[in-house]
């Protein structure tokens, strides 16, 4: 009994030192976590960040760094213009479109002053003004060229956000001037600014500085000056160095606050930046400080490395058609602690009906990085060589040196069939010559031996061998006039 009762004991402290063990991993998990959160809040109250609502997401994982009321429901701003700039891009049958001029009727000047009624703008010099200078007159200009209407337009933006995936937001025009009945996000911002720069065309605008638009009007021209509409990117302040774009609105009464959405670069991590209702001349501040403490709390589990190649493009009516194309960086993903690695999951994607002339650099594919199959993350694919028009052959995919070389093969093929033929013609020549000739000595041999029967006067039926058979020496005798001329020839 006191042996059971001592088993007991012991059992029931191991038990208890085991859970004291737990307890201790847990709380200090907890206060871990505890420690980490504050150190996070505290570093963001330092930075005295006066923006209502706003997020930090990687755009190269879809990991979201920092949240501050970012599910709030507010006013879009500029990031509208965002989705007006992939929608009309989306509708476009071709990059030629971008030469298409827009007619400025009346009613687009009541958006703005920018343009003159009568006045007619390219629509690529529409597309740079409004995501470069963010303005709204060249917004619902775009609208109007695009769609039928302006509501049909609007709906396509809607619809544009639900195959974005993202919930909490919803449009009523296309340039993001202040209505009741549209709203979104900081995240919902984040992800439009996240899938906007995967459109080559808007990634290389927002990194611009300033753009000067053509307007023409019955033969005369007149130049339209505007600066970014990025406070990084602008020349008013000092450059972020590692700024890759961005787009600000100012929304006035009754808000009177800045909404912007940015992007920026570092080590190959792609971050982006969106403040709600930020201070006035604010945004610029606010979001370096946010870009730069964002690095340091990003995870970044490396899928792929930059400068790799993935794989080969084919390029239609180019002096090559067939190139590599490698990743222009670094690829990451990010991967929840509940979640597990093998979730991960990337695709090669090349682009079609690309066509030449190619700059060095260009954009021709995608590595897609998924995670439990939802795309998370993208990294361009590039070339590191230029592309020159090629000879008309290569409008069928065949390269410059190929059409060499089917040319040399094919000069070949005829000069083969040439040589065959010549033969096969020069051959036929000789088996009718060898004919002719066996002809010509059978009647030299006929007609000696007529020639000597008529010396020894040979007769039959008591008559000579001519009046015997006349018609016979006259056709041997034709025959052999006819191949000693053939012979002569």
């Amino acid at each position: 009994m006191h042996g059971k009762l001592k088993t007991l004991r012991i059992k029931n402290l191991m038990v208890a030192i085991v859970s004291a063990f737990l307890m201790l991993i847990l709380v200090s998990t907890i206060s871990f976590d505890a420690f980490a959160e504050s150190d996070v809040s505290r570093m963001l109250a330092t930075m005295k960040i006066s923006s209502s609502s706003y997020a930090v997401m990687s755009g190269s994982t879809s990991e979201v760094v920092i949240n501050h009321h970012a599910e709030r429901k507010m006013q879009p701003g500029g990031v509208a213009m965002l989705v007006t700039a992939m929608v009309v891009l989306d509708n476009m049958y071709n990059d030629d479109e971008l030469e298409n001029s827009v007619d400025i009727t009346e009613e687009l000047t009541e958006y703005g002053d920018t343009y003159r009624k009568g006045e007619s703008v390219k629509v690529g010099d529409l597309l740079n003004a409004m995501l470069i200078g963010g303005d709204r007159q060249s917004a619902e200009a775009l609208a109007e060229y695009s769609a039928s209407k302006r509501s049909v337009f609007v709906n396509e933006m809607n619809t544009k956000c639900m195959e974005l995936r993202i919930m909490d937001t919803q449009f009523s025009n296309p340039s993001g001037a202040y209505s009741t009945k549209q709203y979104s996000t900081a995240l919902d911002c984040a992800v439009i600014m996240q899938a906007a720069l995967r459109y080559e065309k808007i990634k290389d605008a927002l990194d611009e500085d300033k753009i000067s638009v053509t307007a023409k009007r019955e033969g005369s021209e007149r130049l339209v000056h505007l600066a970014s509409s990025n406070p990084l990117n602008n020349r008013t302040q000092e450059v972020y160095k590692y700024g890759a774009g961005g787009i600000s609105a100012y929304i006035g009464d009754p808000v009177n606050a800045t909404q912007y959405t940015g992007a920026a670069v570092k080590d190959d991590m792609e971050l982006i930046v969106v403040l709600m209702d930020s201070g006035e001349n604010k945004a610029g501040t606010e979001a370096v400080s946010l870009f730069d403490y964002a690095n340091t709390l990003v995870s970044r589990d490396e899928i792929v490395d930059g400068n790799k190649m993935a794989g080969h493009v084919m390029v239609r009516g180019g002096e090559k058609v067939r190139i590599p194309a490698y990743t222009e960086h670094k690829g990451f993903a990010y991967v929840p602690p509940e979640g597990s690695k093998e979730l991960i999951d990337t695709e090669i994607v090349m682009f079609k009906d690309i066509e030449a002339p190619l700059e060095e650099g260009a954009k021709v594919g995608e590595f897609r990085i998924y995670v439990a199959d939802e795309l998370k993350g993208t990294v361009d694919l590039v070339t590191k060589e230029k592309v020159n028009r090629g000879w008309p052959p290569s409008k069928l995919y065949i390269s410059n040196i190929a059409s060499i070389v089917l040319g040399s093969l094919l000069a070949l093929i005829l000069l083969l069939a040439l040589r065959i033929l010549y033969v096969k013609r020069k051959r036929k020549k000789m088996r009718e010559l060898r004919r002719r000739l066996r002809i010509r000595e059978m009647a030299m041999q006929q007609m000696e031996i007529d020639e000597d029967r008529r010396r020894r006067n040979w007769t039959y039926g008591g008559g000579s061998y001519d009046q015997f058979a006349p018609r016979t020496a006259d056709i041997r005798k034709e025959a052999l006039e006819q191949a000693l001329k053939d012979h002569e020839k």
